[in-house]
C-alpha cells in the first residue's frame, strides 16, 4: 500500500483491533515516528498486536469503562451516529511497547508488551492525554494506580449480589432559606461502600426544593407536610403495595420536623437504611473508624402529667429554661443525651441502630412513668438521620402522641409545629 514518500519519517500503518473484529480508526493507534536515514518511499513498522486473550481480560476487568481516574466512561456504542455497539475503547501501555515510546523502557517494554497488567483501557481523550499531550503528568506509577483502583472498584461492584439491590430515596426541603442538595453520586457510592448497588431507574426524588418559603410562614410546615406526604404516595404507594420495593437507602436533609414525618411514613417499610450526611468529609458514607457514642437516659420523676417534654441532646444541649418558656414550669422534663455533642458527631451505623433502640425504650419508659394518656413534647438537637429514625420506631398503638417543635430563633425560639398523633397513626401540622 502506497501513500507518499516522506523522506527520513516511517508511518505506522493502521491496523484492525481485535476487539468485536472492529476497526478502530486512525485515533486508536500508537502513532509513533522515527527518523531514518532512508530517503525513498515510505514504509511500513508494523508492531505485535495485542493477543485476543489478553485483550478479553483488560476489558473484562475494565467493564468497558475508561480507567483514567474520575471519567469512567463507557466505551461501547454511540447515540450521537446511532450506533449502539460501537468500540470507542483503546489500549494504552503503562510501559510502552517499544523503548521509544511513552514511558518506554530499553528491557521492560518487549517484556510487558503483551502484559494486561501493562495495559489501560481508555477513551479516546484520555488515551492522547496520557500517550501525546501530558505523558510527563502521567508516570508509570501513576496509571497503575488508576489502573488498580478502577479495577478493585468494578471487582468489588460486581461481586455484590442481586439481592443486595436497594432504591435510594432523596428527601431535601430548604433550611433556613437555603437550598438542600443531595448529590445522586454521593449517595450511590455510600451505597455501594455498603455492600448494595443502586437498582436501575429505581432513585426515589421526594425533594421541594423549589417551595419559596420560610420556616416562620404560615404556610410553611402545612404545605411542605402535605407535598411530602402526597409525593411519598405517588412515588412510593403503588410500588409497595405490588412488591416492587423490597429495600429502601434514606438520605434527608430538611428541617427536622419533616424528617421525623419522612421516617414515620417508611415505618411500615422494614428493609431501610438511614444515610447520615457528613460534613468532614462530605459525603453519607459510614466512618467506622470514628470513636462510638453513648446515650444516656435522664429520667424525670413519675407522675400522672398529661404533658411530659423530652430533650434530645445530640448536636446542641438544650436548657430546661428553654423549655419552660413554652410549657408550664412544673412539666416533667426527660432527657437523650449523647456522650459527645456537635453537628458531625453522628459517624457510625452501630451509633445510629443505638440510638434507635434508646429511643423506642425512652417512649415505652414514659408510657409506663406517665400513663396512657401521657403526650410527649419533643425538643430536638439531633442530626438528619436520627430524625429519620424518631419517626420509624414511633408506633401509633404503643406510644405516646409526639408534638414536634422547631426551634427558630425568628419567631423567638422552640414552637410547636408538628404532631404524630393516634389518630390513624398519622402526622398532623398545626
Amino acid at each position: 500500500m502506497r501513500l507518499s514518500t516522506i523522506p527520513g519519517i516511517d508511518i505506522v500503518a493502521p491496523r484492525w483491533n481485535n476487539v468485536s473484529n472492529l476497526f478502530l480508526g486512525v485515533g486508536h493507534l500508537p502513532r509513533r515516528f522515527k527518523s531514518t536515514e532512508a530517503v525513498g518511499e515510505t514504509t511500513f513498522e508494523r508492531r505485535a498486536s495485542i493477543p485476543n486473550k489478553v485483550q478479553n481480560i483488560l476489558w473484562a476487568q475494565a467493564a468497558g469503562r475508561c480507567e483514567y481516574r474520575g471519567c469512567n466512561e463507557l466505551l461501547v456504542g454511540d447515540l450521537v451516529s446511532n450506533t449502539p455497539h460501537a468500540n470507542k475503547g483503546y489500549h494504552a501501555h503503562i510501559i510502552a511497547d517499544s523503548p521509544d515510546g511513552p514511558r518506554g523502557d530499553v528491557e521492560l517494554s518487549k517484556k510487558l508488551a503483551k502484559d494486561p497488567d501493562n495495559i489501560m483501557l481508555l477513551c479516546d481523550v484520555h488515551h492522547r492525554v496520557v500517550d501525546r499531550e501530558k505523558v510527563e503528568e502521567h508516570p508509570a506509577t501513576l496509571l497503575r494506580e488508576m489502573k488498580r483502583e478502577h479495577e478493585e472498584r468494578i471487582e468489588n461492584v460486581t461481586a455484590i449480589t442481586h439481592d443486595r439491590g436497594t432504591h435510594p430515596l432523596r428527601y431535601a426541603a430548604r433550611i433556613g432559606g437555603n437550598e438542600a442538595l443531595i448529590p445522586k453520586a454521593d449517595l450511590k457510592i455510600a451505597i455501594i461502600e455498603g455492600g448494595r448497588f443502586p437498582i436501575h431507574r429505581g432513585n426515589i426524588d421526594l425533594e421541594s426544593t423549589g417551595l419559596d418559603f420560610t420556616e416562620e410562614e404560615p404556610d410553611y410546615w402545612k404545605t411542605h407536610l402535605r407535598n411530602l406526604r402526597n409525593g411519598f404516595r405517588e412515588k412510593l404507594g403503588g410500588r409497595l403495595e405490588r412488591g416492587e420495593i423490597k429495600h429502601i437507602t434514606a438520605a434527608g436533609i430538611a428541617p427536622i420536623p419533616l424528617l421525623i414525618e419522612l421516617g414515620r411514613l417508611l415505618s411500615d417499610i422494614r428493609a431501610v437504611d438511614v444515610r447520615q450526611p457528613l460534613r468532614n468529609p462530605k459525603g453519607f458514607h459510614w466512618d467506622h473508624s470514628s470513636p462510638s457514642l453513648s446515650f444516656d437516659i435522664l429520667e424525670a420523676s413519675a407522675t400522672a402529667a398529661r404533658a411530659v417534654a423530652l430533650k434530645i441532646e445530640i448536636t446542641a444541649e438544650i436548657s430546661d429554661e428553654r423549655i419552660n418558656r413554652v410549657l408550664d414550669g412544673a412539666t416533667p422534663i426527660w432527657s437523650i443525651r449523647s456522650s459527645v455533642r456537635g453537628n458531625d458527631v453522628m459517624r457510625r451505623e452501630s451509633d445510629l441502630a443505638e440510638f434507635a433502640r434508646v429511643c423506642r425504650a425512652v417512649f415505652d419508659l414514659i408510657r409506663s412513668a406517665h400513663g396512657h394518656e401521657a403526650e410527649i413534647h419533643l425538643f430536638p438537637a439531633i442530626p438528619a438521620s436520627t430524625a429519620i429514625e424518631i419517626g420509624r420506631g414511633w408506633q401509633p398503638k404503643a406510644h405516646p402522641s409526639v408534638h414536634i417543635y422547631d426551634e427558630n430563633r425568628r419567631v423567638g425560639g422552640f414552637h410547636l409545629v408538628h404532631a404524630l398523633d393516634h389518630v390513624e397513626g398519622k402526622g398532623t401540622s398545626e
